[in-house]
């Protein structure tokens, strides 16, 4: 399973603490904080594949799970970050499912359904409907920065992170005929991204970026993630090939 990456800084003692509002009726609504962050992240995603932006997007969604790590004791959230990988591999590989409202409420579980249920959709459909990954990117942006118990270590990640994405993963042709029944994602994606990319301390490496990919697709299978899409159901979509492979 993923642990941390090592762009996350902030320590258990002051993730420990709760200091922003959140209320579960209100959804989103207390947390359009940051809006010259949100423009940053939107402008990049821009200017770079989708599969940047998938990626983007899940290393957003990262810095919710490893904040509130530390403040309960469920699976999920890390099963999440390692599926929300492979459907960077490959958008169908993250299987469809709902969390039950019910059981995810408060100031920890709240956003982290509220984050899971944006994500989800926009990392499995985001080549079709590309308005919904970007609108999921201004979303985790928000809702990343206002339950950090410091902004300044995520808005310095995103201000190295975002002007480096563009020549590591630069548009691609959005020709729709190249995968017209959508079956073969991979030349609309762009080039492989992993954490080491996300990384301001590392090096960008495409082949790096394809191993990692790979080794969280093997780790996702062996440890029989629920939220991997199964193979029969890979099938049933069409799916054609070999399967658990990084997309290209």
């Amino acid at each position: 399973m993923l642990q941390a990456p090592d762009w996350f800084v902030i320590d258990a003692a002051a993730r420990s603490r709760l200091r922003y509002i959140w209320d579960d009726a209100r959804g989103s609504d207390d947390i359009r904080t940051w809006p010259e962050a949100a423009e940053a992240v939107l402008r990049t995603s821009l200017r770079v594949a989708p599969r940047a932006r998938m990626a983007l997007a899940v290393g957003l969604f990262e810095w919710l799970v490893w904040r509130f790590d530390v403040l309960h004791q469920r699976k999920e959230p890390q099963q999440l970050v390692q599926a929300a990988w492979c459907a960077v591999a490959d958008p169908r590989y993250l299987r469809f499912f709902e969390l039950s409202r019910e059981d995810w409420r408060g100031p920890v579980a709240g956003p982290l359904w509220a984050a899971t249920a944006r994500l989800r959709p926009a990392l499995a459909h985001g080549l079709e409907y590309p308005g919904d990954l970007l609108e999921t990117l201004t979303y985790l942006t928000h809702a990343a920065l206002h339950v950090q118990p410091l902004s300044q270590p995520l808005l310095n990640w995103l201000d190295t992170v975002l002007p480096r994405l563009p020549s590591i993963c630069p548009p691609v042709p959005d020709d729709p005929f190249v995968d017209l029944f959508g079956r073969d994602p991979g030349p609309r994606l762009g080039a492989p991204l992993g954490r080491a990319q996300l990384d301001p301390s590392q090096q960008a490496d495409a082949g790096g970026a394809r191993r990692f990919l790979e080794q969280v697709l093997v780790e996702a299978r062996t440890e029989a993630n629920p939220f991997l899409t199964p193979p029969d159901e890979l099938a049933d979509l069409g799916f054609t090939g070999a399967v658990y492979v990084v997309s290209r």
